[in-house]
């Protein structure tokens, strides 16, 4: 009597599951790197990162996360570290259906509708039509609204966003002094290193433009924006703003 035969989808999760590996970066040395970036290497969040074996909803070198998860795996997965292959069976097998599960078509497919039917800076009204005057959906209708945002970006744009800026009248202040040594650089295509002495002698400060004008200055006790911007609204008097506000 020949035995009862396995439905393709749960062979792919078992495959799914033997084959399941961290997914890790590499720096010059050629050392791990956790995967996450800053927003998840908190310690409320586990650290392990999956690499997917298999190329599955047409996505290739699909590396999923797993912020949110049941308590029972979450207890679990907070206690492996990055880069350590997970022993546990019913946790693997947990996480291979969470992988074979995710995808970001859904979420490319909303951002591409944002990116075509919203532009705050278009005209409301379009051109008559039979049925009357046609409109942009998204469009900002209220000037005040566009204002706002203009408000917004312009202070995210001054206070947050720390670049390189070296300018005919800031010699000595947008650049430092590069000690002499040595830099790890990698051969292409490989992970070999090698050592070679570093070139400049100079290197350009990152500064925000607020910065830069000394309206940021060390010395300046003016409030931090970040928190003018977020106290009223954002995690107000929560453990999680009190994190926000001390580390």
């Amino acid at each position: 009597m020949a035995g009862k035969e396995i439905p393709r989808y749960e062979l792919l999760r078992r495959y799914c599951s033997n084959h399941l590996e961290p997914a890790v970066k590499w720096d010059r040395q050629g050392n791990a790197l956790s995967f996450a970036s800053a927003n998840f290497k908190s310690a409320q969040f586990p650290q392990f990162w999956a690499a997917s074996p298999v190329q599955h909803f047409g996505e290739t070198e699909k590396v999923v996360g797993f912020p949110i998860i049941r308590e029972k795996y979450r207890k679990a997965l907070r206690r492996v570290g990055f880069d350590q292959d997970i022993t546990d069976i019913d946790l693997r097998d947990a996480l291979a259906r969470r992988v074979l599960y995710t995808t970001i078509q859904p979420v490319s497919s909303f951002m591409n509708s944002l990116r075509t039917r919203i532009s705050p800076t278009k005209r409301a009204g379009g051109k008559s039509a039979r049925n009357g005057p046609s409109y942009i959906n998204g469009a900002v209708f209220n000037p005040a609204v566009l204002v706002a945002i203009l408000n917004i970006y312009r202070v995210y744009y001054n206070w947050f966003e720390a670049r390189q800026y070296v300018g005919p009248g800031s010699a000595g202040k947008a650049t430092s002094n590069v000690e002499m040594g040595l830099s790890s650089v990698r051969v292409p295509g490989s992970l070999e290193v090698v050592q070679v002495p570093k070139r400049r002698s100079t290197a350009p400060v990152m500064r925000t433009p607020a910065m830069r004008l000394g309206a940021a200055d060390e010395k300046d006790k003016a409030p931090d924006p970040r928190r003018v911007l977020y106290r009223p609204w954002l995690f107000h008097g929560t453990p999680l703003w009190r994190k926000f506000e001390t580390r």
